[in-house]
């Protein structure tokens, strides 16, 4: 079985099955890089408690970002337990960019990324579409927390994003892992 194959077939998580939908527009995406959100920007106490949960998973770091976005931080896995397949990581071991309008860049199998633009959380990253197999097609931006009821939601996509790239869920190895 190959790695495409793989990602297409993994099960929805937990995390991401009955999930509400978005209300409203999808918010305009500047697809000049670095693609930042243009309007429903999250208020920054929002995107600070975003961070602070993610200071909850476990070997997790939060570093500046290797790409070049302005006030982007990245959520980098440890090298011990990043056992997800490359198409899980954004550069190196980051495996998730909060960007400084409350956006997040990040990654997840084409079933579970479905998931999430069916219901209107997320885009295909502009630059996956002028960049055709130099990023991933998973490449996903999701929309910036507008209130504490899309934080909870936001919060539980960087959970299932943060098991992607360990390669597992709930001790369970992923297709395809490093396991």
């Amino acid at each position: 079985m190959t790695g495409r194959s793989s990602l297409s077939r993994l099960a929805l998580p937990s995390l991401l099955r009955r999930l509400p939908e978005r209300k409203g527009q999808p918010p305009k995406i500047d697809y000049r890089y670095p693609c930042l959100q243009l309007e429903d920007i999250s208020p920054p106490s929002l995107r600070a408690g975003i961070l602070t949960l993610a200071h909850t998973l476990d070997f997790v770091d939060e570093q500046p970002t290797r790409l070049t976005i302005s006030g982007g931080l990245s959520l980098v896995l440890a090298e011990s337990v990043a056992r997800g397949q490359p198409e899980a990581f954004i550069m190196g071991r980051e495996f998730a960019i909060i960007r400084e309008d409350g956006s997040t860049h990040l990654a997840l199998p084409p079933a579970w990324g479905q998931k999430l633009l069916d219901r209107g959380w997320t885009t295909i990253h502009p630059l996956v579409r002028y960049l055709a197999g130099a990023l991933p097609p998973q490449s996903l931006i999701l929309y910036a927390p507008r209130d504490d009821d899309e934080c909870k939601v936001v919060w539980r996509v960087l959970q299932a994003t943060y098991w992607f790239a360990r390669g597992e869920i709930g001790g369970q190895p992923l297709p395809d892992s490093a396991w």
